[in-house]
């Protein structure tokens, strides 16, 4: 099973997680959030990451976000 990253690959935060993850060659997929929509401001992205900031990881039943 793949890590699940929600964010988008122009935010820098974003960006290092994906770049992490492929230096160590895990799995991941990324799950696009409209910003321009305030999807990371809305349900259910919240529930992943009650801050609203991306990003917010899956992997199985565990959720982990980022505090910046």
């Amino acid at each position: 099973m793949a890590i699940k990253v929600h964010g988008i690959p122009m935010c820098t935060s974003t960006a290092l997680v994906l770049l992490c993850l492929s230096e160590k060659g895990l799995e991941y997929e990324l799950v696009p959030v409209e910003m321009s929509k305030g999807a990371h401001k809305q349900q259910p992205y919240l529930s992943l990451n009650p801050f609203g900031q991306m990003p917010a990881f899956e992997d199985g039943d565990i959720s982990l976000l980022i505090i910046c």
